[in-house]
């Protein structure tokens, strides 16, 4: 099984995503945990993906949208942040934990 991200946008920053984005996104924060809830189950049912949210602040995804050759703020510059996000922290965690078996076996 395949494994997708998608961003999580807290409640509180929602209205500041909306100015940001610069697709179309629903009015309310109730309508766009609808609409991710349909993707993530379109996910699964047509792709057989497993879909894993990552929590996207307004800050680090501007930082990272003007970063960009091309600045693009949108929905699915949010989502491909998300998955960039995912697995530089994925790759930190298995550095990390490779460096601890490195000490460990260094101190026996």
């Amino acid at each position: 099984m395949s494994i997708e991200y998608i961003a999580s946008i807290a409640e509180a920053d929602y209205k500041m995503f909306r100015i940001i984005i610069t697709t179309g996104i629903p009015n309310d924060y109730e309508t766009w945990l609808g609409v991710r809830e349909r993707g993530k189950l379109r996910a699964l049912m047509e792709r057989g993906a497993s879909v894993i949210e990552i929590e996207v602040s307004l800050l680090e995804f501007a930082v990272y949208c003007k970063g960009l050759k091309r600045p693009d703020f949108s929905i699915v510059s949010l989502d491909r942040y998300a998955r960039e996000k995912a697995i530089s922290q994925s790759e930190r965690v298995t550095t990390s934990l490779s460096g601890t078996v490195a000490q460990s076996a260094v101190a026996a």
